[in-house]
């Protein structure tokens, strides 16, 4: 694929990304898993109204809670496949962020 002028093998990077950071991707898939377990927790008990993300509460509302929130955490395991297909050199750094993104939304959906 050509963007902005540049040869971008998207399924190579990727495939480079998955077996280099195996580990960063088993902790990314963990904590996609326990935000969306937090969420539906937090949505039974406090209502779809607190959810922060507006694509998600949107999701909610069309989809119910269960399949919108899992819905929104597929969009987030698409952007971040597209993103760490992009180049090699964001794989890691795109994959970290989630993990923490993720662990600090787990953290605030249990407390």
């Amino acid at each position: 694929m050509l963007i902005l002028g540049e040869e971008v093998s998207l399924l190579k990077n990727l495939k480079w990304s998955l077996q280099r950071h195996w580990l960063l991707w088993m902790l990314f898939f963990l904590t996609v898993f326990l935000d969306y377990l937090s969420t539906l927790y937090f949505m039974f008990a406090d209502g779809v109204d607190t959810e922060a993300n507006g694509v998600v509460r949107w999701l909610v509302y069309k989809c119910g809670v269960i399949v919108g929130a899992f819905l929104g955490k597929g969009l987030q395991v698409l952007a971040a496949i597209g993103f760490v297909s992009l180049a090699q050199s964001l794989g890691r750094a795109v994959l970290l962020l989630l993990i923490l993104l993720n662990s600090l939304a787990v953290l605030n959906n249990l407390l």
